[in-house]
């Protein structure tokens, strides 16, 4: 998945030529960002079905979820050789060096991995022997693709990489990605699939935490509150901190507190066969990790609203 950039905001200071190269690089900026996503989407898509397939998750008589998740598979791999070359051509339209940034080579590596993941599993028959090392190329894979998208957003709403709101981004990316697999889990509830729930709680929290208090929180009082701030209300989208960032302030405040409840509720009611035999306690769970999950996604949208408006009044 190839090189989001910061073209727009190069090309800004250009002149009149670079105006018309930054217009061009919005455009094709949103078709690559709507690829990205759909990777993603079939990511989640694969590991599911991969999960079902090998027990881990409770299967639903009546369905070929291998032809499915064949099928799937080789869309990825299409789409994924698809968004890499796209991303190259862009950046060869701008002048850019092919593959210069860290977000480049993740595409990269990602595009190789998508390979090695599918071709051995069209061309080896005996499939058991391929078990382990699908599983592990298949986790590898996600993880990167969601890292990958999180890094290409960040670079091109920013214009540029700073290192804490990295961090806080992709520690929320890592949350979002652990509350949606405990959705899944609770939803196709196994013996086993408790204790996968609970670790996923236990990341949850640890990225919310460490993301939005310790990161956000430093950020925050560092950089924001100091610099971008007062520019941001001086300018010309002072909504961006009046209305978005005072509503993220408070989500900021709960979300942790909301994570180590989910993690606690899992770990008090994993401990016998309650999930399993009680619908209302399991529904329950389940929807409290769609707040958590509802507020993650919030803090993103919010966040990049509030980044861009800062990029806008030079911050």
């Amino acid at each position: 998945m190839p090189l989001l950039s910061s073209e727009l905001v190069l090309a800004q200071e250009e002149g009149e030529e670079g105006a018309e190269d930054a217009e061009l690089t919005v455009w094709d900026w949103l078709g690559h960002a709507i690829l990205g996503f759909a990777v993603l989407f079939l990511v989640v898509c694969i590991l599911i079905t991969g999960a079902t397939l090998s027990g881990r998750i409770k299967r639903r008589d009546g369905k070929n979820l291998f032809k499915t998740h064949k099928r799937i598979s080789i869309l990825l791999s299409v789409v994924v050789m698809s968004t890499f070359f796209y991303g190259l051509w862009v950046t060869s339209l701008h002048g850019k060096p092919l593959l210069s940034s860290i977000h480049g080579w993740l595409g990269l590596a990602i595009a190789v991995l998508a390979v090695i993941q599918l071709v051995p599993s069209l061309v080896i028959k005996e499939r058991t022997k391929l078990k382990t090392p699908h599983m592990v190329l298949g986790y590898t894979l996600a993880l990167l693709v969601l890292l990958e998208v999180v890094w290409g957003l960040h670079t091109a709403v920013l214009g540029k990489v700073k290192s804490i709101v990295l961090i806080h981004s992709i520690s929320g990316g890592i949350a979002a990605f652990a509350l949606a697999w405990i959705i899944v889990e609770l939803s196709h509830l196994t013996e086993n699939g408790i204790a996968r729930a609970k670790n996923a709680s236990y990341i949850a929290a640890f990225f919310n935490i460490a993301g939005c208090w310790v990161a956000g929180g430093y950020n925050y009082l560092k950089d924001y509150g100091a610099n971008v701030r007062s520019a941001i209300i001086a300018g010309s989208q002072p909504w961006a901190h009046q209305i978005v960032m005072e509503t993220k302030e408070h989500i900021f405040i709960f979300l942790p507190v909301l994570s180590i409840l989910l993690a606690i509720a899992l770990f008090t009611l994993g401990q016998d066969d309650t999930l399993l035999k009680d619908t209302r306690a399991r529904r329950s769970v389940m929807l409290l990790s769609g707040f958590a999950l509802l507020f993650v996604l919030l803090m993103f949208v919010m966040g990049a609203l509030i980044s861009y408006a800062g990029v806008l009044e030079g911050e």
